[in-house]
């Protein structure tokens, strides 16, 4: 009926596709949630893909045969999926930017979900389980959040021929299940960086730095990578160490020893919350608890150890009853 030019059919081809595909997007944002960042960023990003895809297209297009027929869609299609995933991936690291920018030329917005700090679990915060408590108790203020591929790493433990390993990934596995059914608890899991062939903690540090996020490990060694890296690192071990009640010399503690010392005349015990107590000539008291002044502390990379003298070495000592 109407003679429309082949150029103007491809325009208006492309902008009912466009229209089609904005419509798709704010359905997806409503069923899904998607902050808007993530889908303004979207949409550019479909924009833009089609605009590339589409000059690739006309050029592709003159090949002869099926080459021509078949090969410019498969061309646009592959650029506008590689622009979109490619501005989602940006969309974080630019809502940060403009907001750091608002902030500092005093037209900052009031937004939660750009104000809410981020801390990213590794596996082994998961597996040693603590968190759970703490979480709990209202000591963990910023939202936590579970790469993808933590939870793939998390579930290949979980798999593992090795009975131990196997305890552990289970034992992870389930404290993520609680967290996330805890309604005071704000856990999610984002799918970012799955396939990426770097190895599990260098995306983790790579993925913290792209959220500005802190990592909370028991991993000594991701510790110090990600500090060197300087991204910020929070670890339980030192919050356990730094809540450890605090002993002078010349405090006086009762000490069950358990064991000879490394050095000779030397017995060797534990506080309740596990640090080390080294009982100067406590070899004899072995099984027993004395009561010992303390004399000096030292502290290590593994805690801190505490050495005392028993207080009377004949006398003030009393036998376990079993």
């Amino acid at each position: 009926m109407f003679n429309i030019p082949q150029s103007q059919q491809d325009l208006l081809f492309f902008i009912i596709i466009l229209i089609f595909s904005i419509g798709v997007l704010f359905i997806t944002r409503k069923l899904l949630r998607v902050s808007f960042p993530y889908f303004f960023l979207g949409i550019l990003g479909l924009i833009v893909g089609l605009a590339i895809g589409s000059l690739a297209a006309q050029t592709l297009s003159k090949l002869p045969g099926d080459y021509g027929r078949w090969l410019p869609i498969i061309v646009n299609v592959f650029i506008t999926v590689a622009v979109l995933d490619l501005f989602l991936a940006q969309a974080k690291s630019v809502t940060l930017f403009i907001h750091k920018l608002l902030s500092k030329i005093g037209w900052e917005k009031e937004d939660k979900n750009l104000q809410k700090e981020e801390i990213m679990l590794d596996t082994s915060i998961l597996i040693d389980g603590r968190i759970e408590e703490i979480a709990r108790a209202g000591f963990i203020l910023a939202a936590m959040v579970v790469p993808q591929f933590i939870l793939n790493e998390l579930q290949a433990v979980a798999d593992s021929e090795d009975p131990l390993k196997r305890a552990k990934g289970r034992k992870g596995l389930e404290v993520l299940d609680h967290l996330q059914h805890d309604q005071e608890v704000d856990i999610s899991i984002i799918d970012e960086m799955t396939h990426g062939r770097d190895a599990v903690d260098s995306r983790l540090i790579k993925i913290a730095k792209a959220h500005d996020a802190k990592i909370l490990t028991v991993d000594y060694n991701l510790n110090r990578v990600a500090k060197i890296q300087n991204v910020k690192v929070l670890n339980i071990n030192e919050l356990s160490e730094a809540i450890k009640p605090m002993l002078i010399p010349g405090e006086n503690i009762v000490v069950k020893v358990i064991q000879e010392g490394k050095e000779s005349n030397q017995g060797v015990g534990y506080l309740a919350d596990g640090t080390m107590i080294v009982v100067e000539g406590g070899d004899k008291f072995i099984g027993k608890e004395v009561d010992t002044e303390v004399v000096r502390i030292f502290q290590t990379v593994a805690g801190k150890m505490i050495f005392v003298q028993p207080k009377k070495p004949t006398k003030g000592y009393r036998t376990i009853h079993k």
